[in-house]
């Protein structure tokens, strides 16, 4: 018996899984899963009689809800769905890149970048990579980022947004702090004055990465060795700011803050 639901379980039909996944916003009544996927009780009862039987969900006062187990299941089976598609959808772009410098606990919640896009240059728009980024941070209430290269834009860019008073964190390879330092003294003195303005230095990073309160973008470096900067991932989800953020601090943890 153990091993029927266990075959059971692990071989749930679409539509109970998606049934499992409205329930993990909460308890539903029959109507509101009828009205919730457009069917009628003789498609949902079944469905729902087979997923009491499993001990995955309960009915309670009219309604029916997730057990505890149930309630494991359906985020895991979720996260496993969401995985899939991040990894055919960008099944190319990830194995042509190096993502070793991804943290192994966050690279197994890759799913977490959620509906995200790959921006890619062309000939009739070289600066596409770039424009994604810049031309969002006006207006951004946090930007938090991480720079293994030194674009002749970058001081400027973030130096306006610190002056607007917004919360501005960065972090730079040892080697691109030396060349600001030497190139772009101005720049590093006067970003630094403003008390909303942070920069560490990191010995090494091989990736690059800004995050706002509502955007995720990071270039990765390619197999070869070198950072792809014609290519870029940019996401809109809240989840993929939470994870970026938590990229952010592995980083942060081995970084030492510059002062001014």
């Amino acid at each position: 018996m153990d091993a029927e639901r266990l075959l059971k379980l692990t071989t749930l039909s679409d539509m109970r899984k998606s049934l499992l996944y409205k329930l993990i916003e909460g308890p539903a009544s029959l109507v509101d899963i009828k009205e919730h996927f457009n069917i009628t009780s003789a498609n949902a009862i079944p469905r729902l009689k087979d997923l009491t039987e499993l001990n995955l969900v309960i009915r309670e006062d009219g309604k029916y809800r997730l057990t505890s187990t149930g309630l494991i299941l359906a985020k895991r089976l979720r996260g496993m769905d969401s995985l899939a598609q991040i990894l055919v959808k960008g099944d190319q772009f990830l194995n042509g890149h190096d993502l070793s410098p991804i943290p192994d606990q966050l690279l197994e919640r890759i799913d977490e970048l959620g509906d995200y896009c790959i921006i890619s240059n062309e000939m009739d728009n070289i600066t596409a990579t770039h424009d994604q980024i810049y031309n969002r941070l006006p207006g951004s209430k946090q930007i938090i980022g991480i720079s293994p290269v030194l674009t002749q834009s970058y001081p400027e860019i973030y130096l306006a947004q610190a002056k607007l008073g917004i919360p501005v964190s960065l972090i730079v390879t040892e080697k691109v702090l030396i060349r600001i330092e030497a190139n772009y003294s101005d720049f590093l003195e006067s970003y630094l004055s403003n008390d909303n303005a942070k920069m560490y230095a990191v010995e090494d990073v091989k990736l690059a990465l800004v995050v706002t309160n509502d955007f995720l973008s990071m270039y990765l470096y390619n197999n070869g060795g070198s950072l792809d900067i014609m290519n870029s991932i940019i996401t809109f989800d809240e989840s993929a700011t939470k994870w970026g953020v938590e990229l952010f601090a592995e980083y942060l943890g081995k970084a030492r803050e510059i002062k001014g």
